[in-house]
């Protein structure tokens, strides 16, 4: 019968020995020696003060653009008074030039939204992901941790502010260019200076389309208008998240 002690005296040389096994050496290079980079907090703060360097001069651009001054203001008469368009241009040649400013205005608009939200995208995924009541940090006191995040969600909130009025601004540039080809077609076969083919309109819409509808820019800007409901969530500084996860998921779709 073979003893309970045999494994004991094996032969060294087959390597079963576990007291003469030699440890294997500690691999210092292993991500759990090395020293931890930012806190995810800490990055979310970071995006967040990206995202606002590229906002100030654009908040400015908004305001330049001065996308209110082409509102297009429609009542139940302007169906049928065309000639009340207080934006007709009285001419072929001008419309011409009306409708070139407002390509610029949007396309000036929409390019460096569409960087702002890759941001916000960006900075929401993380929120979400990483953040919630159990949330803790090495480095800071719970209070602070707590004053962050409400830093971050503020901020957050500021950046939906400011996106929503951008496409305000755009949504606005948008409806002024379909009304400037409405008034274009009155001169389709009009003759003399004033003349412009179907052909060329048709064209123009379909350019404009591909602008408008973000085609172009592969950013679909409508999906930050704002309704009441978003408007007074805002206000009141609510971050909810299982609401914010919807919106994170439509949020992924506008860009492409």
């Amino acid at each position: 019968m073979p003893s309970m002690y045999d494994d004991l005296f094996e032969d060294d040389s087959k390597g079963n020995n576990p007291i003469d096994r030699k440890p294997e050496p500690v691999n210092l290079d292993n991500d759990l020696f090395q020293e931890e980079g930012k806190e995810s907090l800490d990055e979310i703060l970071a995006l967040i003060k990206q995202f606002n360097v590229k906002a100030e001069p654009f908040s400015q651009l908004l305001t330049r653009s001065r996308a209110v001054d082409y509102e297009v203001e429609k009542g139940v008469l302007d169906f049928f008074l065309i000639s009340n368009d207080k934006h007709d241009q009285g001419s072929l040649t001008n419309e011409r030039s009306y409708y070139a400013v407002l390509q610029s205005k949007f396309t000036a608009i929409i390019a460096p939204m569409r960087d702002l939200g890759h941001i916000h995208l960006q900075t929401i995924k993380q929120f979400n992901r990483d953040i919630d009541t159990d949330y803790y940090s090495i480095q800071k006191t719970d209070k602070q941790v707590q004053s962050d995040k409400e830093i971050a969600i503020d901020h957050i909130n500021t950046q939906r502010k400011i996106l929503a009025d951008a496409a305000t601004s755009l949504s606005i540039l948008e409806e002024a260019l379909t009304n400037t080809e409405d008034r274009l077609r009155a001169y389709i076969d009009a003759g003399g200076i004033n003349n412009i083919s179907s052909s060329e309109c048709e064209i123009l819409t379909q350019k404009r389309t591909s602008l408008t509808s973000g085609q172009l820019h592969q950013f679909d800007y409508s999906f930050f208008k704002m309704n009441l409901l978003d408007k007074t969530a805002i206000s009141l500084g609510v971050y909810l998240k299982e609401t914010t996860s919807q919106y994170l998921d439509k949020l992924g779709q506008i860009f492409g």
